[in-house]
């Protein structure tokens, strides 16, 4: 592909990307960075993101805001059949626990994690890739974590929550061969970032960083924004390190 002089293969004018977990940290901000670029958004979180959709609407070129539990295949696949087709699907929603596999309950939430991270995302673009082959420059990104490549860098760090960042990152890949060449799929794998999912929990890996500090949402925002836009377009099955150094390989 080439880009003609004058355009700006980063924009993202006259493209829909879907975003789920939209309502959190990392959610909101790649909403955000979609709008600037110029997406029309369509949010879906399992907490009411109207009010995001209403203050991003005037930004981009229009946003509209979805309920949807990613733990309800039915929900998901009648969220498909009212949406229609999109450029961007973004699978940002995600869960973590902190409870350690000695526990009583853990196998329960170890189902829950699994559900949240790797099946949803799974089941998302089952339901939506068909409608995204016939789009032309079509993009899926995924949102892993370093944790699936070192074990986790938090003490805390559960093994369910590995586990499924791990499978994010294969399946990624796997999703890759299964879109191509009509779909680009990637992922990014982030380190510890500031948002509420993780407020409170140690992590004293960040001070041996190259970049000694946590990510802000932004910082994950825009690469997710980049991956969805014409200048990834050589991009596929890659998952792209964002970790500050915490990483490397």
């Amino acid at each position: 592909m080439t880009f003609p002089c004058g355009s700006t293969p980063f924009a993202l004018k006259g493209k829909r990307v879907l975003i789920t977990g939209a309502a959190g940290g990392i959610g909101s901000a790649t909403a955000r960075a979609c709008a600037r670029l110029g997406a029309e958004l369509v949010l879906t979180d399992i907490r009411d993101c109207s009010a995001l959709a209403e203050e991003l609407a005037p930004v981009g070129a229009g946003a509209t805001a979805h309920v949807c539990d990613v733990r309800d295949r039915a929900a998901i696949d009648a969220l498909a059949e009212a949406v229609g087709g999109v450029d961007g699907l973004v699978l940002n929603a995600g869960a973590i626990a902190f409870d350690d596999w000695d526990s009583l309950e853990w196998e329960d939430s170890f189902h829950e994690i699994i559900h949240v991270n790797l099946l949803a995302p799974m089941q998302f673009a089952r339901a939506f890739l068909p409608g995204m082959r016939t789009r032309g420059g079509a993009r899926i990104v995924l949102v892993g974590s370093v944790a699936g490549w070192t074990g986790g860098t938090m003490s805390t760090t559960g093994a369910h929550y590995v586990v499924s960042k791990g499978g994010v990152h294969a399946f990624t890949r796997w999703l890759a061969r299964r879109a191509a060449p009509d779909v680009g799929v990637n992922a990014v794998a982030p380190s510890a970032t500031a948002t509420a999912m993780i407020a409170g929990q140690p992590s004293p890996a960040v001070a041996a960083q190259l970049v000694p500090r946590v990510a802000s949402a932004d910082e994950i925002a825009w690469p997710i924004a980049f991956l969805c836009s014409p200048a990834a377009s050589f991009l596929s099955g890659v998952v792209l390190d964002i970790n500050g150094g915490a990483y490397l390989r």
